[in-house]
């Protein structure tokens, strides 16, 4: 028969028993054993080249050269020939799975920057989760898309937006399906993060206070913070931040000329968008 006509495990076993032949073999014999296991090992990598192929395909969408993925996952393929132990009960294409995988992904993660998540989103974040578990004590079932777009007024498009940061990447129940982890977020489109139904400040503007905001120096978000937010009188934030209360009142109309700025440039930019 044929190598690639047997399966993985036969190719294995075959290698443990010369391995113990091996074991007790003399010098010459051993040459000879250790010569046969070799040729087998290759034969069965050879055998689940396609695997590797197969799995590096299901990883092009981040970024890296298909050579480059499929190279990492022949690493993780020699390592699980190496280390795979018949007494598991493991299929052994199983286990390679596992270490391609984690071969490729690491090399993704290497290769590709960290991935910045604004504030914003994380608290959106975590109002997803609360409402997850407000719906599923009342119905007793994972709350689907649509469930949660009418708890928190955001078009179902924002929510699966929204659920594309979270770190472990994996969606809420949709027609009952769960998404498989990524090695890294997908790009976020947070334009389609809007609100289902008509509020005096829709979701989309707050977005983009939000995001203005976060592009704003340490000392300014703190004085943004302590006026409008906390209440507080430019004194007591001009004693936080160790400054004048008038160079507070500057900071606070420099802020506001800058935000407005930066609101009035996502208008134009959607006006463009729309022409």
């Amino acid at each position: 028969m044929k190598d690639s006509e047997r399966s993985n495990e036969a190719i294995l076993e075959e290698i443990q028993e010369l391995k113990e032949q091996k074991d007790a073999a003399e010098s010459e014999e051993e040459k000879d054993l250790k010569s046969r296991i070799d040729d087998l090992k290759d034969r069965l990598i050879e055998k689940n080249i396609p695997l590797v192929k197969s799995i590096a395909g299901d990883f092009t969408h981040s970024g890296l050269d298909f050579e480059d993925l499929r190279q990492a996952g022949y690493i993780g393929l020699l390592n699980a020939v190496e280390n795979y132990d018949l007494n598991r009960g493991t299929k052994f294409s199983t286990y390679a799975t596992h270490l391609i995988k984690g071969e490729i992904r690491h090399q993704v993660r290497d290769n590709q920057p960290s991935v910045h998540i604004p504030q914003w989103i994380k608290r959106l974040n975590k109002k997803v989760k609360k409402a997850q578990e407000k719906i599923y004590q009342k119905t007793g079932d994972y709350p689907t898309i649509k469930e949660l777009s009418e708890e928190l007024n955001i078009e179902e498009d924002g929510i699966k937006e929204v659920l594309k940061a979270r770190d472990s990447m994996t969606y809420v129940s949709i027609d009952r399906e769960r998404r498989e982890s990524d090695p890294r977020p997908e790009y976020i489109d947070y334009e389609k993060i809007k609100s289902k139904h008509e509020e005096n400040l829709p979701l989309e503007f707050k977005i983009r206070i939000a995001d203005a905001i976060e592009k704003l120096t340490e000392v300014q978000q703190q004085v943004v913070k302590g006026i409008f937010y906390e209440d507080q009188t430019q004194e007591e934030i001009g004693e936080e931040i160790g400054t004048s209360q008038r160079q507070v009142s500057r900071i606070k109309y420099r802020v506001l000329d800058e935000l407005e700025s930066h609101l009035k440039d996502g208008s134009d930019d959607k006006g463009e968008d729309a022409q």
